[in-house]
């Protein structure tokens, strides 16, 4: 409101207040009650009157107030603001009988409590990489503990011989065996049962699906590099044959890379043709991501690369072939590197054999520990070598 409205709002006030207090002195015409309810009009009446005349007197001493105590206040409040100072140079926080409140959210009791987070509707998961030995190799279930797998590795003996009584008996051919044992996996992860109720989520479905995960990718891991101790035992852990082309049970061939620490053209070329020709229609090769990385790099004199690189008609997923033969990631095999086994190339179904006794087992149990559900889970499976022809390893140079 401006000046001359409060003032001109202060007189008509005053007029009314005037009226009222005549009407009181003439209190002989008004009985008691209308007397006392006149008073009391009269009362609030000098209330109003006297608020509206503090607000004038304010509004004419800001207007008269000299320039330089303008500036001086402008001063001090900039101060203020800037630097936390109070008018005689003290830090606010400090000055003796002055109390600083403001609100924050990083200090819950002044104001944090009043910022709630957002929670996205989405989990970011951490991806692993694995060894899908599963989908190349023959899988099998037996309702035994191990199962017997007879190799028949040798050949008949025989000669040629000219007209008249046989020279002799010959070679009878040899057979082995290759025993696979089911080994054992489990997981033993627990949950309160206050988190199995008030969780935001499915908790029980969101542990199941990491379990299983992790079993999953432990046996594939152990495809590759396990011992056979307690575990299935891995294609990478077999030694070498003793001569290039001469077969023994129990080894694998391995072919020389014929680069220093890396895989090359004609380490590629020469694994391939190792595999005997019978194995070749269901060959694929194996590698780490990182070492088909180094395998695009290579070239001849000519700078014809030698893998091919195609999308499947009516998809977007790239058919990836070197030597015409398809490649799988295994990211449990071992990176290039001096006398690296960096490359396997075989008819997967013929030389690796996985055996499943049980599948995934997953027990529910309140009871055990009160306060806790356990998941106990656990799976039997094993895994071996079963044709030592129908795989070959490249192996980098020392």
């Amino acid at each position: 409101m401006e000046l001359k409205d409060q003032i001109e709002e202060m007189a008509r006030t005053f007029t009314a207040l005037r009226s009222d207090v005549d009407a009181v002195k003439s209190r002989d015409v008004v009985d008691e009650a209308k007397f006392s309810k006149m008073a009391d009009s009269v009362t609030a009446s000098l209330a109003e009157l006297q608020e509206k005349q503090a607000k004038i007197e304010a509004a004419l001493l800001r207007q008269d107030a000299p320039k330089e105590a303008k500036d001086a206040g402008r001063k001090e409040l900039d101060s203020y603001l800037r630097d936390g100072l109070v008018p005689d140079g003290v830090k606010a926080s400090k000055a003796e009988g002055i109390e600083i409140r403001s609100m924050s959210t990083s200090v819950n009791s002044e104001g944090g409590f009043l910022v709630r987070p957002v929670l996205a509707n989405f989990m970011v998961t951490r991806e692993f990489e694995t060894s899908p030995m599963r989908r190349l190799a023959n899988v099998i279930t037996s309702a035994s503990p191990q199962m017997d797998v007879i190799i028949d590795d040798n050949e008949a003996g025989g000669r040629w011989v000219a007209e008249g009584p046989s020279g002799g008996e010959t070679t009878t051919p040899a057979i082995g065996q290759k025993t696979i044992v089911a080994h054992k996996y489990e997981a033993d992860p627990r949950i309160t049962t206050e988190m199995l109720e008030d969780g935001y989520f499915d908790v029980e479905g969101w542990l199941m699906a990491k379990v299983s995960d992790k079993v999953a990718r432990a046996e594939n891991t152990a495809f590759v590099t396990g011992t056979g101790v307690g575990t299935p035992r891995g294609f990478a852990t077999y030694a070498a044959w003793a001569s290039a082309g001469v077969y023994e049970r129990d080894k694998i061939e391995q072919i020389n890379s014929t680069s220093a620490a890396n895989v090359a053209i004609a380490g590629m070329i020469a694994t391939q043709n190792a595999m005997k020709e019978i194995y070749q229609p269901g060959a694929s090769w194996a590698m780490k991501r990182t070492t088909f990385g180094e395998v695009l790099k290579l070239k001849s004199t000519d700078n014809y690369h030698f893998l091919n690189l195609t999308v499947a008609p009516g998809n977007q997923n790239v058919d990836m072939r070197i030597l015409q033969k398809p490649v799988t990631f295994f990211d449990d095999m071992a990176a290039v590197g001096a006398s690296a086994l960096s490359v396997a190339y075989a008819d997967w179904r013929r030389a690796y054999t996985i055996m499943d006794r049980v599948g995934l087992q997953i027990l529910r149990d309140p009871y055990t520990n009160k306060g806790f559900v356990t998941f106990y889970t656990y799976k039997r499976t094993g895994g071996d070598v079963t044709s030592f022809d129908a795989i070959k390893i490249m192996k980098c140079s020392s």
